[in-house]
């Protein structure tokens, strides 16, 4: 590994290829993109992306113009005249270019946080940018994705100047739609910003998430498998080690907070956090760098699920007994084995130091992993939510895992879901929930394999009061259909082409409804 003052890790494969890349994000120096080919790593060095020389501090990949090819955002802490976020569109087979205009890419100031999400559900992802951090009162920004006419700033939210180091999206309530959850140093508070519908936001009063801290990130997971997501809070301060914040999701919108248990108990300087099943028993277990206040250095944090809401601290194993300054990570399954591995960033602002990759060598259990690939929804999933149930252990056992990359602080897992499945040797239903409303359901799906999991394509039909039907098909965009009829299943004839290019994903015919007994339509892609 090089040595150099890492600070942020972010995995995504970027050129389609199959296996998981890696952006590290530096100060001072420039940033480093690895391409990743049949588990093996090659440094990239031509291109936009390897050239950044701004202090980056976070990043987040995502396909934010739905065109099949991950872009990729870096959160620069950098004050003017330089612009704070800096925009990579992906050309495909690995090449990138920088956007220069839209407010995303020109706007002055500090970035500290990114994360994506399509908040209005119109297949397009808006961001999120976090500007504040550990010293400074600076107010968010959100930017809403308008399609071909680029990114607008929002201020509808109306954030005010506070010290945010992190907004992650999630929804909370299992109501459809994502919802933000902001966290701040300095005890200003953490908030919680509660999604209408059609990205309209109100702050979540009463939720229980409201306790001060000095808090710099914050994951989402459901650790005890009821089907709804909890949430834990890191605290981070320069006066001392802080003790983290664990949420139980009530299931009606409100969080208790858990006070006992290594999770609740244990202090340190903490960098990042995330939900990982790392062994593969079917439970989320937890993983958090730590930060020293000195050049010592400390030790990671690993947090087994026993299974039944309580955990163990992990105390074997190079993953929690090396030393290092420690600041993001990134979890990957990097050769293709089914075992989630990470990417640790080391050095951080204060020294160069190597950063540190380790490898899962697993065990015995099974796994499933997804890859999701909208097509009415945003391409890269985000916001889908996957749900799988099992016979583990002998009891039948749901799981759900929701898809949104940036967790913690400083990192971004890769979006591919690996659901660990213990004894069990068959997946009964593997269901996908998509932003857009669709639901998928695979029945008997075989462990141990990769699953590509494409956003279904739906035919409806409906009588308009003119007499007329009206024939809906919603898909990928941009797909050209051909739209046949038959009265006896056996006969096609072309009706006519239809091609996606509403914004929504859909494409509309109108005709006579016909004298035929019984007609019917069928969609062919072309």
């Amino acid at each position: 590994m090089e040595t150099s003052r890492s600070i942020c890790v972010a995995a995504c494969d970027y050129d389609n290829n199959g296996w998981p890349d890696l952006f590290v994000g530096k100060f001072d120096t420039p940033s480093a993109l690895y391409r990743n080919q049949n588990g093996t790593f090659t440094k990239v060095t031509t291109g936009p992306i390897p050239t950044l020389l701004p202090n980056a501090h976070a990043a987040a990949w995502a396909d934010y113009n739905n065109d099949g090819w991950p872009d990729l955002v870096v959160a620069c802490i950098v004050d003017a005249p330089q612009p704070a976020t800096v925009l990579f569109h992906g050309l495909g087979n690995g090449a990138h270019q920088r956007v220069l205009t839209g407010p995303l890419a020109t706007d002055l100031g500090r970035a500290v946080a990114a994360a994506w999400a399509d908040v209005n559900q119109d297949g397009l992802l808006d961001l999120f940018v976090g500007r504040g951090a550990l010293a400074r009162d600076v107010a968010n920004s959100l930017y809403r994705n308008q399609g071909v006419a680029g990114f607008s700033l929002d201020n509808a939210i109306g954030f005010s100047p506070r010290r945010t180091d992190q907004g992650t999206w999630a929804d909370y309530d299992s109501d459809g739609d994502l919802d933000l959850f902001v966290v701040r140093a300095a005890r200003q508070g953490n908030t919680l910003y509660r999604n209408n519908g059609h990205g309209q936001f109100e702050i979540a009063e009463g939720s229980g998430l409201e306790n001060p801290g000095e808090s710099v990130g914050a994951a989402w997971g459901d650790y005890d498998n009821d089907g709804d997501l909890d949430l834990v809070v890191i605290n981070f301060t320069f006066s001392g080690p802080s003790a983290n914040f664990l949420y139980r999701n009530n299931g009606n919108g409100t969080f208790t907070q858990v006070t006992e248990g290594p999770i609740a108990s244990d202090t340190g300087n903490f960098m990042s956090c995330s939900w990982v099943d790392f062994d593969n028993d079917g439970w989320l277990d937890l993983f958090m760098t730590v930060e020293p206040s000195s050049s010592q250095g400390v030790k990671n944090r690993l947090y087994r699920n026993l299974g039944s809401g309580a955990f163990e601290k992990v105390a074997a194993g190079s993953l929690v007994t090396d030393f290092a300054r420690f600041a993001g990570a990134s979890w990957l399954d990097f050769n293709g084995d089914g075992f989630l591995d990470v990417y640790v960033a080391c050095g951080s602002v204060y020294e160069a130091q190597a950063d540190a990759f380790y490898r899962n060598d697993g065990n015995s259990n099974n796994w499933i992993k997804i890859r999701c690939a909208g097509t009415v929804s945003n391409r890269s999933g985000i916001g889908a939510t996957v749900r799988a149930k099992a016979r583990i252990d002998g009891a039948d056992r749901w799981q759900m895992r929701q898809i949104v990359g940036t967790e913690g602080w400083l990192s971004f897992n890769d979006l591919d879901v690996v659901i660990g499945l213990g004894d069990a040797t068959m997946v009964d239903t593997l269901r996908v929930e998509w932003p857009s409303g669709t639901v998928q359901e695979l029945q008997n799906v075989p462990v141990n394999r990769t699953l590509v999991v494409v956003e279904k394509t739906t035919l409806a039909m409906t009588k308009r009061e003119d007499a007329d039907l009206e024939v809906k098909l919603t898909g990928p965009r941009q797909q050209r259909y051909s739209l046949e009829t038959s009265t006896d299943l056996h006969n096609w004839s072309l009706v006519t082409s239809m091609t996606i290019t509403n914004g929504d994903g859909t494409a509309a015919f109108q005709g006579p409804i016909g004298a035929e007994p019984a007609r019917y339509f069928r969609a062919v892609a072309q």
